[in-house]
């Protein structure tokens, strides 16, 4: 039996009104008060009762509640109620604030200002009296000055503007999405003067989640609003001031002690982090403006942060990017030296270390059985410190100095406190003498006044270099940093490029006036060709949720069938169950709700105008279908693309993925019982008669049993091998020229032979018609081939190929590349496109699976160049199609003749 309203109201809204501090004994709170209506209406007359009218402290009428039972929807009072503040207004002058509530839910509707919005509780009665006080003084913000001071920058301006635009126009979530470097915070506080003059906030919390961060904020809010009342929120203590700092930790302990409206305006820093997963309670709880700060937004099955902030996806309230921040000369660009040492690159066999280094690991009590490990295992499974001593080396080596010969500021990314310890012993060995002034120090929380050595590291000459897990990946602003060392591997794009923001800040050199033009970055762990990023400065696009990915994976699955003739029954309706799991009462959803039914009842053909329409338009919903389960989806996500590698004939992708899918399976726990009932088909799935044989049936069943089981997945542990092994930097894209082996690397020779051929070109009849875009004959060519092959540069094709990375360009597309901007590279896997556009474009009428198969061969180009004709029928080529079925000899002949060219052309 549902309560009846009066039930409602004493079980529910009395109590919510009392925590709040509205009460009858406190004289701020009438129940069933008598109003007289100035329009009366026919059937109800000019008689009204109120259930609730509160208060103010003289005792005048501020606010109405209307009261529904909990079975009835609270906006179904909202004329009414609008009724009951029309006959206040009429009497007193002043329209109050309105409540819809039924118990459950609560809606705030302040008519002046705002549509309903729903809250998580009752205003208190100085919350609702600030309110007020901000209704009749607030100014309009377009007549506002900004504090040229604190944020002078065109783009600063523009992001403040379009906040106070959108305040004006009743919004209350908004997100700057701003570069790191290009002042955010400085925006925001400019943001927050300009709120507070114009009298519509009074209350700020400024939230970031770590200690450094807050301190940062708060001392760059004192300098620059040093009249205003600042405190720090710790230790479940929330001091009195107008501006509140906290960590969002430290605001959990205190955020239920506060009233709803207790703020006016929340700032989220770094808001693309998953932070909301655990603490979006706190935007919940509060009623106020909230400005969400991110340098690389990103979407999240958790939680979506364009939508945590009321902004369409893709679109935030103001985006200045890395891009557009370098091209302004407002941020600095970075340069990147890859190098990788030995055993980062071959591992550690104990069998295969030459004789001195198996007697050192035996003298170091170390059982060469036990060393086996890939480079990847360095760090987690092995420790070695000769590594470390040639990470060490390598920085001194190479890094960015100043006049005195000593290290720009540089940050060097560790593994964790014990790696950065280990690092930290490196420089005591290798430079002592510098150690003894204080060059290197670590800086992370395991370490005792971290805050203050992070001081010396900001504004001190010494140190130099800040070893530093996790501390100083994000947020902290060290402008004269010129060196960052990453030392670990990073899988997240967003840490990833929080930490390169560290060093694209502004910075000139008060001794010797000197502007720092980029930076340098030393990765030992390919993090940029983990994330395919273009080391010039190109951003990647944010990941696209699980979801996601699986569908549109699986729509590829779905084409690839049919165009084989496979059947495709499994996969549609793998398709169908995941559109039919979409929330359909989503705002987003309901606009494709008729598209959805049709697609439940019948599945289209993969045409074009269809896949248009299911990855684009559809499947960027999935993200919205609540509960899933993340493991469970990589599961599936791993499984749909090793059916797709075993379609396309990739066996290396193969090769992979079955190492991830056989990792997962076996880091199940047999003691759980649903796993201990799958033991036979977990140790055939782990066998290596599994893979032998494999086809889409067996993926899709190990698919489908082992997918609810992934969330019992465990992540192996144990304490890592010690030993000390000299270790080397073995790859660093070192050129070799010139008769006798001279040498230089990669970077500095590219400088220097593109401003010798420029220099030349001022003189020289041929390199100026190449300069001015005219055609030259083989024989000028030959020439211009003499001439750059002397000392002190020796400069060949093959020598301008590898410091141009463009090892199959001719010398004549190479000295086009350095001499005019119009003339690009194409890069290898452009002319390996291009050359199949060109075969496929000669034959019109091939099939499907003819396509197919040529997609197969064009990526086997790409990977290993020439294809003999044996390896067209073999696999991973066998896995799409006989060759000898699908195409005539001639054509055969053809294609292998296309795969010999390009080889040559590599060659």
């Amino acid at each position: 039996m549902t309560a009846t309203e009066a039930q409602t109201r004493q079980q529910r809204i009395d109590a919510d009104l009392a925590r709040a501090g509205w009460a009858g004994h406190r004289r701020n709170l009438l129940e069933e008060v008598l109003l007289r209506s100035s329009e009366p209406k026919p059937e109800y007359g000019d008689v009204r009762f109120a259930d609730y009218v509160l208060l103010d402290a003289s005792g005048k009428p501020i606010a109405v509640v209307e009261a529904k039972r909990s079975a009835r929807d609270e906006l179904a009072g909202k004329r009414q109620a609008a009724e009951y503040a029309d006959a206040i207004r009429a009497k007193t002058g002043t329209d109050p604030f309105i409540y819809l509530t039924n118990g459950r839910d609560i809606q705030f509707w302040d008519r002046e200002c705002y549509p309903p919005r729903r809250v998580a509780g009752f205003h208190s009665p100085e919350d609702l009296e600030r309110l007020l006080h901000q209704r009749r003084y607030a100014q309009p913000l377009d007549g506002v000055t900004i504090d040229s001071r604190i944020a002078g920058r065109d783009y600063q301006n523009e992001a403040i503007r379009r906040v106070a635009e959108g305040i004006q126009a009743a919004k209350r979530r908004f997100l700057l999405v701003m570069a790191t470097g290009t002042g955010k915070t400085r925006t925001t506080i400019a943001l927050v003067d300009l709120l507070l003059r114009a009298k519509r906030v009074q209350r700020v919390l400024f939230l970031a989640d770590r200690r450094e961060l807050v301190r940062q904020a708060m001392t760059e809010f004192k300098n620059h609003l040093p009249n205003e009342s600042l405190a720090r929120i710790e230790s479940g203590e929330a001091p009195s001031a107008r501006i509140h700092f906290a960590t969002y930790p430290s605001m959990m302990q205190v955020y239920e002690r506060l009233s709803v409206g207790h703020y006016d305006l929340i700032i989220a820093d770094e808001s693309h982090r998953s932070i909301y997963q655990r603490y979006k309670a706190l935007l919940d709880h509060f009623d106020a403006l909230v400005l969400g700060l991110t340098a690389t937004p990103t979407d999240y099955i958790d939680h979506n942060t364009f939508q945590l902030f009321s902004c369409d996806d893709g679109v935030p309230t103001y985006l200045y990017s890395y891009e557009q921040a370098v091209a302004d000369g407002n941020l600095v660009n970075y340069r990147v030296l890859d190098a990788q040492t030995q055993f980062q690159i071959q591992g550690i066999q104990g069998d295969s270390l030459p004789e001195p280094l198996q007697q050192m690991a035996r003298d170091q009590g170390v059982d060469l059985e036990e060393l086996d490990f890939e480079g990847t295992d360095l760090e987690k499974s092995v420790v070695n410190q000769g590594t470390n001593d040639a990470i060490v080396r390598e920085f001194m080596a190479r890094c960015r100095k100043d006049a005195q010969g000593l290290p720009h500021k540089t940050i060097i990314f560790a593994v964790s406190h014990a790696h950065a310890k280990r690092l930290y012993e490196s420089f005591n060995r290798l430079y002592p003498e510098l150690q003894r002034q204080g060059l290197a120090e670590i800086i992370d929380s395991h370490m005792e006044r971290a805050d203050a050595v992070l001081d010396d590291f900001k504004f001190k000459a010494m140190p130099r270099v800040a070893i530093s897990v996790d501390m100083l990946d994000t947020g902290v602003d060290v402008p004269a940093i010129q060196n960052l060392v990453f030392a670990k591997p990073v899988f997240s794009r967003v840490k990833f490029w929080q930490m390169i923001g560290r060093g694209t800040r502004l910075y000139t050199d008060p001794r010797t006036g000197e502007s720092k033009r980029d930076f340098l970055i030393i990765d030992h762990w390919k993090n940029f060709a983990y994330f395919q990023l273009n080391p010039e400065g190109e951003i990647d696009r944010p990941s696209e949720p699980l979801p996601v990915r699986l569908f549109r994976d699986r729509l590829t699955r779905w084409q690839l069938e049919a165009a084989q003739a496979r059947p495709t029954d499994t996969t549609v309706r793998r398709l169908q169950a995941m559109l039919a799991a979409l929330p359909r009462q989503s705002i987003d959803v309901r606009p494709h709700v008729d598209a959805l039914d049709q697609l439940a009842q019948s599945w289209p053909a993969p045409d074009a105008p269809h896949i248009e329409r299911l990855s684009h338009t559809l499947a960027p919903l999935l993200r919205l279908v609540p509960g899933q389960s993340l493991d469970e989806l990589q599961w599936r996500l791993w499984c749909e693309r090793a059916a797709l590698a075993l379609m396309q004939g990739d066996a290396e992708q193969g090769q992979r993925l079955q190492a991830r899918i056989q990792d997962a399976l076996r880091r199940l726990p047999e003691a759980i019982p649903e796993v201990r009932a799958q033991r036979d088909a977990l140790a055939f799935a782990v066998s290596p008669g599994f893979w032998q044989h494999l086809d889409l049936p067996r993926l899709d069943d190990l698919q489908e049993r082992f997918a609810p089981l992934m969330r019992f997945r465990v992540r192996e542990g144990g304490q890592p091998i010690e030993i000390n092994l000299p270790d080397r930097i073995a790859q660093r894209h070192w050129i070799i020229y010139g008769p006798t082996g001279e040498g230089a690397f990669a970077e500095s020779y590219r400088e220097q032979v593109e401003a010798w051929v420029r220099r030349l070109a001022d003189d020289h009849p041929v390199l100026a018609k190449l300069k001015r875009g005219e055609p030259v004959s083989d024989a000028e060519l030959d020439a211009v081939s003499a001439i750059l092959n002397q000392a002190d540069l020796f400069v060949t094709a093959d020598t301008l190929r590898q410091a141009l990375d463009a090892p199959q360009a001719s010398l004549l597309e190479l000295l086009r590349h350095i001499l005019r901007q119009d003339a690009r590279l194409p890069d290898r896997e452009a002319r390996v496109q291009q050359a199949f556009d060109a075969f496929i474009a000669a034959h019109p009428r091939l099939r499907a699976n003819q396509l197919a198969f040529l997609r197969a061969v064009k990526a086997a180009v790409l990977r290993h160049g020439r294809i003999t004709r044996a390896a067209l029928s073999q696999p991973p080529l066998a896995h799409v199609g006989k060759v000898e079925a699908l195409f005539a000899p001639q054509d055969i002949d053809e294609l292998l003749a296309l795969t010999e060219k390009l080889d040559e052309r590599a060659a």
